[in-house]
């Protein structure tokens, strides 16, 4: 099964240079920018849902968050609301002057999903511990993930098989899974990862269970050492993991925080009060409970 259709800004890198900043939509909708793993909540739950309470339609951007924040901060495209998973992204439009307070609205967790057509299907389902890491690291097995320079599910990733390979004590566990840092063979963008999934086109992948449970897909629970869903951890298990990665020219070590979806209005909202109603609207009993439809878990941790 492919992921619906909704409208998904695809950024490749001469589009951005180019200057993204023309809205391409009626100038009484709301633009989202979110993540792109969210794209099935926000298609089928939150904004029919906010435009039914409000009359306010929604233009949605799913993207890689870290795309999308380094685009909104350089001007390169304007949105009124964007809703990052983990700080980072939304730091960095803070940083840039254009976002407010980040208001965490729901969290999730890394798990192990697979391929209901692989034939490592019935492997993965009757893994048991440390099993799911000797899966991977089989011959012919196609593991997927996301550009860890773009989006923060890429960076995940990565972390998730750096504490795997510290709390099962499997020291080349990053090198037989992923190969380079950013291995082309592994790495599809953010909203197709989990169709190619549905459809047998790779066997695996490590990614939000958030996104995982709203395509119905199998997977695999993990410690929460190791899977960022836990914040009395951060210190003690997730900070041990960290990507050295450039960002503007400048080579920029990032370490994860708790897997935590944020919400914020743009300085450059077309219509504030709308961007500030919605935000309101996520983080209302109403909107948490289609959060919780979606298999997602309530926000975590403080606003920043």
């Amino acid at each position: 099964m492919s992921l619906p259709r909704r409208r998904v800004l695809t950024l490749p890198p001469a589009l951005a240079a180019a200057g993204l900043a023309a809205r391409a939509h009626a100038s009484t909708a709301l633009t989202v920018a979110f993540a792109g793993s969210m794209g099935v909540l926000m298609d089928r739950g939150l904004s029919p849902a906010f435009t039914a309470k409000t009359g306010t339609p929604v233009h949605g951007i799913g993207e890689g968050a870290m795309a999308l924040a380094h685009l909104l901060a350089g001007g390169a495209m304007t949105a009124d609301v964007f809703m990052p998973v983990s700080a980072a992204p939304a730091r960095i439009v803070q940083a840039a002057g254009l976002g407010g307070q980040a208001v965490p609205v729901a969290s999730t967790a890394i798990v192990l999903a697979y391929s209901p057509k692989s034939r490592f299907a019935a492997d993965f389902a009757a893994a048991k511990g440390a099993d799911w890491t000797a899966i991977l690291a089989r011959p012919g097995l196609r593991f997927g993930r996301t550009n860890p320079a773009a989006d923060p599910q890429g960076q995940y990733g990565l972390y998730t098989l750096q504490l795997a390979a510290l709390f099962y004590k499997q020291p080349d566990l990053v090198r037989r899974v992923a190969g380079a840092g950013e291995n082309p063979a592994q790495i599809f963008a953010e909203p197709s990862l989990l169709a190619r999934l549905q459809a047998g086109q790779i066997d695996a992948t490590l990614g939000y269970k958030s996104a995982v449970i709203s395509q119905h897909l199998p997977y695999i629970a993990l410690p929460p050492q190791i899977n960022f869903s836990d914040p009395a951890y951060a210190q003690s298990w997730y900070a041990k993991a960290g990507l050295t990665l450039t960002e503007k020219g400048k080579r920029i070590t990032r370490h994860p925080n708790p897997l935590v979806f944020y919400a914020m209005v743009l300085k450059q909202a077309a219509d504030p009060a709308a961007a500030r109603a919605f935000v309101r609207f996520l983080a209302s009993p109403a909107g948490q409970k289609i959060f919780r439809q979606y298999g997602y878990d309530p926000g975590k941790g403080p606003t920043i």
